[in-house]
This record gives structure tokens, sequence and C-alpha cells, in this order.
């Protein structure tokens, strides 16, 4: 006969946390991480940033890489029936070296009370493994989205992130695509090809308000959704423009990251999109570690789950993107601007 949940705590020693009188009960616990604690995941390689410096360190073993920004090549134009007109002047191209170099380290350490034979083979630390995956991987990505905010990915004091966009205005239903076109407009003007739009779950509810209002948007399809992840919301000006909804954008994530709330650093409250070219954002993630270690000289019969990483990037040329950042309005007794 099956036992009872009452069965089981009847039979339930508190003391010494065994069953008693000979009973055997099954039991399982199901370790599951909040969601909503977590940042959807929109830093997607090759997708909304470029992975062509990763290849390049890790196939030379290089520790540092440089991209040379080159300068357009000059071109000089004058009358064919000038006294020089057809006398070769030489032109020299020359540019700036930019440095990309891994500037962070990332890791998780968890300890499983199983002697590391054991634990090879261990359901419970496969869930760990995966438990501490997950949040590994929430850390990375705000990691990764700061060197397209605030740069600090490689030592370069020029590393400084998206500029904020002119318009300070917080967005409403009537004109966060009017927005999102000035800005577009701005960046093609430099020669840009914006092609990722990150918003924040803000702008989302916003934006959705006004789909209805024009048919710039598509929405995405279940294959596009299967190949890039739930995040992905559909394509603007006849999918020239990806969009991915961020719910680290619009928020404060200074205590995910262990430090003081409203961090400069990793205070996104008033970031409502980013609109970038994705083959500006050169992300590198060269060294890679995740195993299980012979912990027991530390503590007894136990495994340590080790996972690492070395990782950098930055924007190689700040006039291809732009970060929307809004201005809280100043209201006579309090308050602040209408975010509908």
């Amino acid at each position: 006969m099956p036992i009872t949940l009452g069965d089981a705590f009847q039979n339930w020693n508190p003391s010494t946390n065994l069953p008693t009188s000979g009973a055997t009960v099954d039991g399982g616990v199901i370790a599951m991480l909040e969601p909503n604690m977590f940042r959807n995941k929109v830093m997607l390689p090759g997708v909304t940033y470029a992975t062509d410096v990763e290849s390049l360190m890790i196939d030379n073993q290089f520790a540092v890489a440089f991209i040379r920004k080159l300068e357009k090549i000059k071109v000089t134009m004058c009358k064919a029936t000038d006294k020089d007109a057809f006398r070769v002047v030489s032109t020299q191209s020359d540019g700036d070296f930019l440095e990309i170099k891994c500037n962070d380290v990332l890791k998780v350490a968890e300890i499983v009370n199983e002697p590391i034979d054991k634990a090879r083979v261990s359901g419970k630390t496969a869930d760990k493994v995966a438990l501490a995956s997950e949040s590994y991987d929430e850390i990375k990505e705000l990691r990764y989205l700061s060197y397209l905010i605030n740069g600090g990915g490689s030592p370069d004091p020029t590393d400084v992130g998206a500029p904020a966009s002119a318009n300070t205005a917080q967005c409403t239903k009537d004109n966060v695509l009017d927005n999102i076109i000035e800005d577009r407009k701005t960046l093609k003007k430099a020669g840009a090809t914006p092609d990722t739009l990150l918003i924040s779950e803000d702008t989302d509810a916003v934006f959705l308000k006004y789909i209805g209002n024009r048919n710039y948007f598509s929405t995405a399809s279940e294959s596009e959704v299967a190949a890039l992840g739930v995040e992905f919301a559909g394509t603007l000006f006849s999918k020239k423009v990806r969009v991915f909804t961020s719910n680290a954008l619009g928020q404060d994530n200074s205590e995910l990251v262990g430090e003081e709330a409203n961090s400069s650093e990793w205070d996104w409250s008033n970031i409502e999109y980013i609109l970038y070219d994705h083959k500006t954002l050169s992300i590198i993630n060269i060294a890679r570690y995740i195993g299980l270690v012979d912990y027991a000289a530390i503590q007894h019969n136990s495994t340590l789950i080790s996972i690492l990483s070395v990782c950098g990037g930055r924007i190689r040329n700040t006039k291809k993107a732009i970060a929307k950042k809004y201005a809280t309005a100043s209201v006579s007794g309090g308050g602040s601007a209408d975010s509908e």
C-alpha cells in the first residue's frame, strides 16, 4: 500500500532525521531557481554581437587583439585640364588601433557533499551543475550588456559604451516609434547599419500599444522564435532591424552583481532601448571551464563544481550605437513623467 503524506510525517523522527519503526519513505525535492530573478538572454553570438575578434584570439592563442580602425582612403579631385591632373600622387591611409583584451573573470564554485567518484555519476550533481550554470549565464548576460551600455570590457580608456540619444523625453505610445526612427536616422547618417534593437519591458509595453497604429513592425514567426529565443519580438523597417526584449534594461541590476543599490554602472533604470549595428559590439570569451574538482582536502567527502571564464568586449565605433535614456521630469509636488 502506498505511503500517504500523513504516514510519512507520522513515521518521521525529527530528532534524527530518519524514519522510525522501520518505515521507508521515498521522497524528493526539486531544486529550482526562481525565474523572476533572471534576466532575459538577448546576447546571442553572431546575432546581437560580433565574434570575429574572439575567433582571431582563440585560433591564434592571442592574449590581446587590436582592431585597426581605418580612416577612409583619401581621394583627390581635380579638373582633367589641370597641369598635374594625371600625375600620380600617393595617398596614405591611417587610423587608430583599438585594444580588445579579456578584462573580466566570471566564476562560480558550488560544493556538493559527495565524493568526486560518486559525484561524477550522481543525478544530484547534474542538477547542481545546471543550477550553477543558470546563475553564471545570468551574470554573463549582464556583463555582456554592460560592454554595450557602459564599456569597461577592455582597459582602453576610449572604451566608454554607447552614446546617449539626444532625445531624453520618456517614450509614450504616440512617440516611441518616432524616437526610434530619429535615432536610426542619426546612425545611418554616420554610415552605420543599425540592425539590432534591445528594448526594456516598459518600452515593450508602450511599443505594443503602438503597433496597431502603423505596420512598420512584423511579429516573430515560430521558426524565428525557435532559432533566436522567446525574447525575439520581431522586426522593424522591412525586417532590417531585429527587436529583442530584455528585462535587464529599465531596472537596477546592482544587487545581482554584488554592488550597492543604484550603482552607476549597473543601474539601467532609465534606459528604454539601445539601437546599434551588432557588428560594432565585439565580445570575446577565450577561456571557458566547467568541471568537478575533488574538494575532500578542504571539506570531507565533497566535490567542487567549478565554472570559470575569462571574457571582455567593447564597441568598435561609437557612431554605430545609441542608448535611449530618459530624464525624469520634475513635477510640482513630486512625481515623474507618465510613461504611457
